[in-house]
């Protein structure tokens, strides 16, 4: 159909319509919709409204015919000139203000004609792009590094805590979390192939970790005791470089509160928390860090908590609640842990949250771990560069919010 016959089309009414009467008849008041008196053919409301005086109890009324009339030719010739404004929006023409503004009707007959004649521009069967060229690996360096993972997958924190958990002989386990490596090594390779063998190898840790949750989903299928097994390698881990002294004495002092007597707030534990993340920095878990949120830099390292939000844990009063976020970027656990929640599981590897963790969980309880304040954490995974395919996602951040409650 050429322009100016749509236009032609657009314009005429169909027939019969402008001269259709619906017949004056009785509308029962409970259930049908009506017009209120005062707001206009098109204030509708129901009869049964609580501030509706349209209908007294048990009586009805008859809606005038010469409003009905009025309303069928108003809604005609709104439907009418909407089309026409739409069409005109089409194809170029000049368009009346008194039109400018279009509903949701306009936008989709706008939509459908463009798409008629010229074609919507099409973007949901793209297909994926290649992902990034991965970096070269790192090589984990410390202390730190064997309580996460050993090559004999014997004394690692995470093959003992998951023996304790299961009561499955570690030897077991171990041997079952390299069967399942061997199996799934080949699709890691391709994507991200390793220089050794090794788990000090970035790949090859990373690769690790995967077999090493798949297992320990298999053998904890219930989610709480899925959850008190991450919880226990950060309680573990946090006790390990205690007694190890990978941070400052100052820092253990006050995470053991042996400084003073009264209790631990969210303020005092902010340098420990930032020795720790420095911790997983400096073994090349990870490449940097960010405590607190980028858009307020006031709220960021040091002063990521003030005095109100101690006030906030330690009111007797109510159960007044903090949050935190943390940023870790490139962990060495990063691939398993997004191959498992493309899984469908969230079960996935983690180290530096549970850890973080274990240290609020010390606020408010005095002298040792104490049972004040609860801690709830959920981590995301962020791609920072934008990416018009919706099917691209290539991150390198696992951010975290961590939330502490007085309970």
């Amino acid at each position: 159909m050429r322009p100016k016959a749509l236009l032609m089309a657009l314009s005429v009414p169909i027939a019969g319509t402008a001269s259709f009467v619906p017949p004056c008849r009785t509308l029962p008041s409970p259930t049908l919709l009506t017009r209120k008196a005062m707001g206009g053919p098109n204030m509708m409301h129901r009869a049964d409204d609580a501030d509706s005086n349209d209908f007294d109890d048990d009586t009805s009324e008859t809606i005038d015919c010469d409003e009905a009339i009025l309303s069928q030719q108003y809604n005609n010739r709104r439907s009418i000139l909407s089309s026409f404004a739409a069409a005109s929006a089409l194809l170029g023409l000049p368009v009346s203000p008194a039109w400018a503004v279009k509903g949701a009707a306009e936008y989709d007959l706008e939509y459908y004609m463009r798409d008629l004649f010229m074609g919507n521009k099409r973007e949901g069967n793209l297909p994926a792009s290649n992902a990034p060229p991965p970096h070269p690996p790192r090589n984990l360096l410390g202390q730190l590094p064997p309580l996460l993972l050993d090559d004999e997958l014997q004394s690692c924190i995470p093959i003992q805590e998951l023996a304790k958990i299961t009561n499955i002989p570690i030897t077991t386990l171990s041997e079952q979390v390299a069967s399942f490596r061997s199996k799934v090594q080949t699709a890691f390779r391709a994507t991200h192939p390793w220089n050794e063998e090794l788990v000090r190898d970035e790949y090859y840790f990373d690769l690790t970790c995967y077999a090493l949750w798949r297992t320990a989903s298999v053998a904890i299928p219930q989610f709480n005791q899925r959850d008190l097994f991450l919880r226990n390698i950060g309680r573990r881990l946090l006790s390990e470089i205690m007694s190890r002294e990978m941070i400052s004495k100052k820092s253990i002092e006050t995470l053991n509160n042996n400084n003073n007597h009264k209790a631990l707030t969210l303020t005092d534990t902010v340098p420990c928390i930032i020795e720790i993340l420095t911790l997983f920095q400096s073994a090349n878990y990870c490449t940097n860090y960010r405590l607190g949120d980028k858009n307020e830099i006031e709220r960021t390292g040091l002063t990521v908590f003030d005095q109100l939000d101690d006030e906030e844990i330690s009111s007797p009063t109510g159960g007044g609640s903090v949050n935190c976020l943390v940023s870790v970027f490139d962990p060495a656990a990063l691939g398993g842990a997004l191959q498992i929640t493309g899984e469908g599981s969230r079960f996935a590897p983690d180290f530096v949250g549970p850890t973080l963790a274990a240290v609020w969980e010390r606020v408010g309880g005095g002298e040792g771990v104490g049972t004040a304040v609860s801690v709830s954490f959920e981590s995301y995974f962020v791609d920072p560069v934008y990416r018009p395919n919706p099917k691209d996602f290539f991150p390198n951040e696992r951010f975290y919010q961590f939330t502490i409650a007085r309970k």
